[in-house]
């Protein structure tokens, strides 16, 4: 690009005049700026660096359905007790307002404590060759896989898990004795989805296998 006041090349770089000191007109500036910026993201190459993309642990949201069956079942146990406490049998079902609630909050104690051990022992963990799925506590298993063996995913939402931002992600692999892995209660499914996918077609295009 010429300077517009000598006519001599100016820096590419900075758009300065050597010459002169001049420099380029601002609006080609601005115009310029964008295109530089586009090129910061590399295409992927053999011998990336295997670094963490993504990491999750199971979300209790993720019994969403449970936590709305308990609950309805704790409103309508509440209002039965209630009616029958203000009618004739209120003196004979006495015991039985007790007895309800008491088997009511065991249900909710049992399915807390499910979904805590749920959280603190399924992990996903994503880096650029790999995928890992951990789960257990007492008998700890890792399953762990190349991402280039992720033939397709999935990801799969009711409307009660779109309300909370949970979902499941459905990993179809080469295994022929297991195909599928399905990773439950994950935390923001989408984001979990798109970088699983671009890992493995990253993984494709190191390979130079037809990205699909």
């Amino acid at each position: 690009m010429k300077c517009p006041n000598c006519g001599s090349e100016l820096d590419p770089l900075t758009g300065v005049c050597p010459q002169c000191q001049g420099s380029e007109n601002p609006a080609q500036a601005t115009a310029r700026a964008p295109a530089s910026g586009a090129e910061t993201e590399q295409a992927p190459k053999r011998g990336d660096p295997d670094v963490e993309l993504w990491k999750a642990s199971y979300s209790p949201w993720g019994m969403i359905g449970t936590w709305m069956t308990l609950g309805i079942i704790t409103i309508i146990v509440i209002v039965v007790d209630i009616l029958l406490m203000r009618g004739p049998l209120k003196n004979q079902v006495g015991p039985l307002w007790g007895i309800t609630l008491g088997l009511v909050a065991i249900a909710w104690l049992v399915f807390l404590v499910i979904a805590w051990y749920r959280k603190m022992t399924i992990q996903y963990r994503l880096t650029t060759y790999r995928f890992y799925h951990r789960k257990g506590f007492v008998f700890r298993t890792v399953d762990s896989m190349e991402v280039i063996d992720i033939d397709d995913i999935a990801m799969h939402q009711n409307l009660l898990e779109r309300l909370v931002g949970v979902g499941r992600v459905i990993l179809r692999t080469k295994d022929p004795s297991d195909p599928f892995l399905v990773l439950q209660g994950v935390p923001n499914p989408e984001e979990a989805f798109k970088k699983i996918d671009k890992a493995r077609r990253d993984e494709q295009i190191r390979r130079s296998i037809k990205v699909q």
